[in-house]
Formats: C-alpha cells, sequence, structure tokens
C-alpha cells in the first residue's frame, strides 16, 4: 500500500474523531490551547494503540501464510473492513443523533471514552493494512499527523459552527472508506 493509499484511509477513519470533536467543540466554553493538546494526545494514542493491535493480529501464525489463494482472502478481508467501516459511519450520518448544546469546560474522562471507541474503526484498519502487508510505521506516522490535525478543526469547528456539522463529517468520513475498500478491490484483487 503507498503513502496516498495511507494517507486517505487515514483521513477516512479520522473523520470519525473530527465528528466527535465538533460536539466537544461545541460545548466548550472557550478552547484552551494546553486542554487541546491534551485532548489530541489522547485521541492519538488511542488511535495509534489501536492500529498497532490490529496490525499485530495479523502477525499470527495462520495469518503469515501469504499463498496466493489465502492472499486473496486476506485481500477480500480488508475490503470488507473498509466497505464495513465506511457504511458503519454512513448509518452514523444517516442517523443522526441529536447533542444537546451546554457550554462546559473538557471532561478528560469522557475525552479518554470518545477517543476509545472511535479507536475501534482504527483497530480494524489496521487489520486491514496488516493484510495489505502496508509498513506500520508510515501507517502510524500519518494516522497520528491527521488525527491530531482532525481534533484542532473538530474543536474549532465546534466552537465556532455548532455541533451540526458532525453528519457532514461521518458521511465523508464514510464515503472515503468506502472509496477505499473499492480501491483495494481493483488494485489488489483485480490486478
Amino acid at each position: 500500500m503507498n503513502l496516498a493509499e495511507i494517507l486517505v484511509i487515514s483521513v477516512g477513519l479520522s473523520f470519525d474523531v473530527f465528528a466527535v470533536m465538533i460536539c466537544e467543540g461545541a460545548m466548550l466554553v472557550r478552547v484552551e490551547k494546553k486542554k487541546l493538546i491534551c485532548m489530541g494526545l489522547i485521541f492519538c494514542g488511542w488511535q495509534l494503540a489501536a492500529v498497532l493491535v490490529g496490525n499485530l493480529i495479523t502477525l499470527i501464525p495462520p495469518f503469515q501464510n501469504s499463498s496466493n489463494g489465502l492472499q486473496k482472502v486476506w485481500d477480500g478481508l480488508s475490503v470488507v473492513i473498509f466497505m464495513a467501516l465506511g457504511t458503519y459511519m454512513l448509518y452514523k450520518a444517516w442517523k443522526n443523533e441529536p447533542v444537546f448544546e451546554t457550554r462546559s469546560v473538557v471532561n478528560y474522562r469522557s475525552t479518554c471514552a470518545a477517543a476509545m471507541a472511535t479507536s475501534l474503526d482504527a483497530f480494524f484498519a489496521g487489520i486491514g493494512f496488516g493484510f495489505l502487508d502496508s509498513e506500520i510505521l508510515a501507517v502510524g506516522l500519518v494516522l497520528e499527523l491527521v488525527t491530531l490535525l482532525f481534533v484542532v478543526l473538530g474543536v474549532y469547528t465546534g466552537y465556532r459552527l455548532g455541533y451540526e456539522q458532525k453528519t457532514k463529517a461521518y458521511g465523508t468520513g464514510g464515503v472515503i472508506l468506502m472509496v477505499s475498500g473499492i480501491d483495494v478491490i481493483i488494485r489488489y484483487m483485480l490486478l
């Protein structure tokens, strides 16, 4: 998997974080840079841990056999993972759960819970990356940078525009992940 594909999938995964941070930003009394950095580190830590654990699963000996027949199965599983993640995010966009905006300060307990919940996508993506023999160092670095950027952008978007933007974020992330699944079909299964 090349760097551009890793970047696109990382952006798709980070739209989930972006949507959560929009809701968080919409409820802040004011944006404090120190707390913003803390929230970014929390989300980055969870995303990195999840993608690494997901990738480690593919190192289990039965998954290591990369004979031509099994490699097509693993590539197919990667497609299923990316398409399922995209479908899930599109469902979240369509569902559009209401959030009641009340101004408050950062609650690190709820931030950790949100980071853990959004990292489940990264866990499954880590499995997909592993089956596609992606360079995990590149995946981790790109995912971290994109996640940090989306945390900052999400907080400021929510703070300035309100939580209504989360539906657009989920929808965009879902479409990007679905396109990534189609890309895997074309590049790794058909060619």
